[in-house]
């Protein structure tokens, strides 16, 4: 069964044509990756998945579902949706902000109830921040602040996760930690896409890798038969060495001086 499914897409920004009949299936339990310049579409394409785009023409289908099909409420059940910035205007304790993850159960002006707390802190333990849970959302790290948004995507339950530059924030120590918790997500079956510019990162943790440019697929494939010189000096126009990593045997991609 296919989790996420673009058909015939055709997108514009201000009538000029982005996008052109382009198709992608993502199977339910993938961890997939997207990888590509600036500017190569990647954030478009999560944007469309995630119902905030609408594409000219063409077909979204969300677990074989068409998504004009779904309501907005439904498909905050879904799919998850964690972007690269994230700002808070008020001083939000991290607890309140994950708790807004558990609105599409919620009735109008209906306070949480126990089973949503029980969710909230059981999403912030998934992400490891559960001692921040009575801080300002404002007065932690952006590393952190980053957790607490995967925490209020997961509080909503999804079966899908999208992330956009998720680990652009994060230091190394919380890289490893960050990717361990979504290899647990996916291992206990939720479909990841991992939108990255870190190629090795991707390489390490995705099971297939979707590499644009300019909008358009060069290729969608193992880790293996993406991160080739040729095709990433094709793309990124640097023609980087290749090496396995030493313990999972993933390329690996080192950049000239």
């Amino acid at each position: 069964m296919n989790a996420l499914e673009l058909k015939s897409i055709n997108f514009s920004y201000e009538k000029e044509d982005f996008l052109k009949d382009f198709s992608l299936a993502i199977e339910s339990g993938e961890f997939f990756g997207i990888i590509g310049p600036n500017g190569s579409g990647k954030t478009t394409i999560l944007k469309i998945m995630a119902g905030l785009l609408k594409p000219r023409s063409g077909n979204v289908l969300i677990l074989e579902k068409d998504i004009n099909l779904i309501s907005r409420n439904d498909m905050a059940k879904i799919i998850g949706f964690v972007p690269q910035e994230n700002f808070f205007t008020f001083e939000f304790t991290v607890l309140d902000v994950v708790l807004w993850g558990r609105n599409p159960y919620l009735k109008r002006f209906e306070n949480p109830k126990k089973t949503d707390f029980d969710k909230a802190i059981q999403a912030l333990t998934l992400a490891d921040i559960f001692p921040l849970k009575d801080k300002s959302i404002n007065r932690i790290s952006a590393g952190e602040r980053q957790r607490v948004v995967l925490a209020r995507a997961l509080a909503q339950e999804p079966k899908i996760l999208l992330l956009d530059e998720a680990t652009s924030h994060l230091d190394i120590t919380h890289q490893v930690e960050f990717l361990k918790i979504l290899k647990r997500l996916n291992n206990a079956g939720m479909t990841i896409v991992f939108l990255s510019h870190d190629l090795n990162l991707a390489s390490l943790v995705c099971s297939r890798i979707l590499l644009l440019d300019n909008g358009q697929l060069v290729i969608c494939d193992k880790p293996a038969s993406v991160l080739k010189p040729e095709l990433i000096e094709k793309v990124y126009k640097v023609k980087p060495y290749l090496q396995n990593h030493p313990e999972t045997g993933s390329p690996q991609l080192i950049l000239p001086v």
